[in-house]
């Protein structure tokens, strides 16, 4: 047995989900010790994308969570849903080689456009847009190197086009030296869409505890068992583990680290740029905008290599300040003014791929962590890959997102 877990505080404020979504339910705690099927901790976006996935092929699940359902760090996310990744093709290209890294940025690609046909094939009610992502010239890739970037891209057969300072100023309005274009990202109410998810998995049979607090893991050749602090057990075939950041110690840690984000929402207004477009920088660390379906102008970035909370919340007045300063600087015919504000943690590895994948030494034990700025998208590429591990299945990203790699 393996005590791991404790509990994070993991964010602060109020985000606008928040304040748009109604309460949510808090789910049942169970009455007395059972066997299930699969185990999923976390009833956030990815253990909702992952009990979805699982319950659509008729498997038996047990959702658990230490918070309510939704109320963890999906509630903080700004769910941009890019198909880029935090590091550039180009970058990736030096570690992985040209082909392997064209595999992922292609994978994530399709994994953006099976979330969107999802929530619509679903009807899940959670303001799915497809929409074009504007990658902007910063200290990490200039003009010149959004040109490589962009032929890079074309190489492994990704649409887009690079624009010159005027072409960006005349389209959007954006006064940098040059950016790409990208059709087919998009944008989401996260509480929403997981809350969504998690009801459909219900529907289907799926049990979900909320809060429960697990305390202790085992994990043999026979099967998985998971202690709760009630001192109740459950026992199962398989464990999968979407807890966000608050990360088990026997889960291989050496390429994740958490930081903390700022975001503020401003109040509602007419978009300054067309599009609805999801904006962000090639920048090491990147402000990026997006829009609310009322007007809201979100802006997030300003990040620290912190998780402590007091440390985070003592910093939130001078974030949000500089949030104000970041939008007027990109946009300014934007209205600064603050409608919500909220910070929170989040996880990324040093090669911002995934960690999905089996957890070494523990049989039958499987993991989605590290996201970065492609949460929402890492998060279904998790639910994909981990059914086929649950069912004794491989997966070509395998290796290049295993935790130990």
């Amino acid at each position: 047995m393996d005590s791991n877990i404790s509990a994070q505080d993991l964010r602060s404020g109020r985000s606008v989900w928040e304040k748009q979504t109604a309460d949510l339910p808090v789910g049942r705690k169970p009455a007395a010790s059972f066997r299930t099927d699969i185990i999923v901790i976390g009833a956030g976006i990815t253990g909702s994308f992952i009990a979805e996935q699982l319950s659509r092929t008729g498997r038996e699940v047990t959702v658990l969570d230490g918070h309510a359902p939704q109320r963890g760090s999906t509630a903080a996310s700004t769910a941009l849903l890019l198909w880029e990744l935090d590091a550039p093709l180009i970058e990736l290209e030096s570690t992985l080689g040209f082909g392997r890294a064209a595999e992922v940025y292609r994978y994530s690609f399709a994994t953006v456009q099976r979330l969107l046909a999802l929530t619509a094939e679903l009807a899940i009610p959670c303001d799915a847009v497809a929409c074009p992502s504007v990658y902007l010239a910063g200290d990490r890739l200039d003009s010149a190197g959004l040109r490589e970037e962009h032929d890079i891209r074309r190489k492994a057969d990704l649409p887009g086009a690079y624009l010159d300072r005027a072409r960006l100023l005349n389209r959007f309005g954006f006064d940098r030296p040059a950016a790409l274009v990208s059709p087919a990202a998009g944008e989401v109410d996260p509480m929403a869409l997981a809350a969504g998810l998690l009801a459909i998995a219900s529907a289907r049979g799926a049990q979900v505890y909320s809060p429960v607090r697990v305390v202790d893991h085992d994990a043999s050749a026979s099967g998985v068992t998971v202690k709760l602090d009630s001192g109740l057990e459950i026992a199962g075939r398989a464990l999968v583990l979407a807890t966000g950041y608050e990360m088990p110690t026997f889960v291989p840690a050496h390429r994740h680290r958490i930081n903390s984000t700022w975001v503020m929402c401003t109040v509602p207004q007419s978009t300054p740029w067309p599009d609805h477009a999801v904006i962000w920088e090639a920048s090491r660390i990147y402000t990026y905008l997006r829009s609310t379906p009322v007007g809201g102008i979100i802006v997030g970035g300003e990040d620290e290599s912190l998780s402590d909370p007091q440390q985070r919340e003592a910093l939130s007045a001078a974030k949000t300040a500089a949030l104000r300063r970041r939008l007027a600087e990109l946009a300014p015919r934007a209205n600064t003014n603050v409608a919500a504000a909220w910070s929170g943690l989040f996880g990324e590895t040093n090669d911002s791929l995934p960690l999905i994948g089996p957890v070494p030494g523990w049989p039958g034990c499987f993991a989605a962590y590290g996201y970065g700025g492609n949460g929402l998208t890492f998060s279904a590429m998790a639910a994909e890959m981990l059914g086929q591990f649950v069912a004794g299945g491989r997966h070509w990203a395998q290796d290049m997102f295993a935790l130990d790699r």
